[in-house]
């Protein structure tokens, strides 16, 4: 560690010499490092998409990176990081720490080092650089030197707890067999394999989460298909969709390669109201990390519960009576109950809302990269609040053909409880 950190000190010493070297005048405002931030995210929003990271992948490495962040700029005592599941402390390397400096230095270390694809942990790596040069201002050289190896540090510490949340244990975990009537199946197009089964097996970020279940879903009694009667509700507004209700499926599809993943698409919306409430960089890393936490948690809590209960997709339903029936958009290789959109949507929503109450918001697709939001030609959608979003984010999943109402109610009131644990 201390190698790294002398080398990344050092590079931003020697090629942004001149702005450290300048005196320190009045306070900086509140607003320093947003703009930082924001880009970062963007950014490492982009490579989820061009790297195809898988949506619990996708929203674990948002939170080790936002958490990693939170270390580094607030005190060991604040509220929120007390709510936190075996984060790891850290001792400060220096009198004077910038939190904003030490957070991006943390965060974007933590990101290099979890970023599965060795080209994009070289390209980060130039990008972080930028990143703080951008940050540094007219801070002192011996600040910004402090900052980042505490920064430094901070990584090094969540990386370790990263290689101990059962990860890789999780890969080598296999979906129970199935058995009978009504228990998930591979489905069509692609017929591929369960994804991430072993993912309801890691370690939480907040400890209260834990203590967040859904029922056990309910079943007709129907031999031969118990999720019959759900089925006939999504055969019936499948072929009756009107144009907005396909626009709103594909608005909220944030598939595999396409999106930042759905967990993105939230940290868009966060990093948006952030910006348009000019929130502070500080306040904005809170809020970042308050949010991505509470989604990796549901994400976690969603994986359980679905190879618990192994609730099969509608299309397998209907096709017994239809063999020709198949979703409007992709159905995911996953069991059904509960809805993954549901559950991280609620929460993101409720403990967004906790920090900018009723919040009206144009989204053009947010956790999209400029060129697949021209790709699918996607219109931008405006919502009263967070918590229209989060309905209308749940119910695309119904209009999509890929989740039965019981899934939806689950997810949201599995997201609630996970979101009310931390606020």
């Amino acid at each position: 560690m201390l190698k790294r950190c002398v080398v990344l000190i050092s590079v931003v010493m020697v090629l942004f010499a001149p702005q450290m070297n300048a005196s320190v005048g009045a306070e900086k405002p509140d607003l320093r490092g947003s703009v930082e931030i924001e880009d970062f995210f963007n950014e490492l929003m982009t490579r989820v998409s061009r790297d195809r990271l898988s949506a619990p992948q996708a929203s674990r490495l948002y939170a080790y990176v936002a958490s990693a962040m939170l270390i580094a700029s607030t005190p060991e005592e604040d509220v929120l990081r007390r709510k936190m599941n075996a984060a790891p402390v850290v001792q400060k390397s220096g009198e004077k720490i910038d939190p904003v400096i030490a957070a991006l230095a943390a965060g974007s270390s933590v990101a290099r080092n979890l970023l599965l694809v060795r080209a994009a942990k070289l390209t980060l790596g130039e990008r972080r650089d930028q990143v703080l040069h951008s940050t540094v201002g007219e801070l002192p050289r011996s600040e910004v030197a402090q900052s980042i190896a505490f920064g430094v540090a901070v990584s090094d510490a969540v990386v370790a707890r990263a290689k101990e949340d059962g990860f890789e244990e999780a890969k080598a975990v296999s979906p129970p067999e199935s058995k009978s009537p009504g228990e998930w199946v591979p489905t069509q197009p692609g017929f591929q394999p369960a994804i991430n089964p072993g993912w309801g097996t890691l370690k939480l970020f907040l400890v209260n989460s834990r203590d967040c279940v859904v029922p056990p879903p309910p079943v007709s009694g129907e031999a031969s298909s118990p999720f019959q009667g759900a089925a006939e509700e999504v055969a019936a507004i499948a072929k009756n969709l009107t144009e907005e209700q396909k626009d709103i499926a594909r608005f909220w599809d944030d598939s595999r390669g396409r999106t930042g993943t759905p967990s993105g698409h939230w940290l868009g919306i966060a990093l948006a109201a952030s910006k348009n409430q000019q929130s502070s960089g500080q306040d904005t890393i809170k809020i970042i990390a308050h949010t991505m936490m509470a989604v990796a948690d549901t994400f976690i809590l969603t994986w359980r519960f679905k190879y618990l209960y192994m609730v099969e997709r509608p299309i397998t339903t209907l096709q017994r009576s239809d063999p020709s029936w198949s979703s409007y958009i992709g159905t995911p290789a996953f069991p059904e109950y509960p809805s993954g959109h549901s559950g991280i949507s609620r929460a993101a929503a409720d403990v967004l809302d906790s920090y900018f109450g009723e919040w009206k918001f144009t989204d053009p697709g947010y956790g999209m990269t400029e060129k697949s939001r021209g790709s699918f030609n996607l219109s931008p959608r405006t919502f009263a609040s967070f918590d229209e979003a989060a309905k209308e984010a749940s119910i695309s999943r119904l209009y999509g053909g890929i989740h039965f109402t019981i899934g939806l109610t689950s997810g949201a009131s599995l997201g609630a409880c996970v979101a009310g644990k931390t606020l």
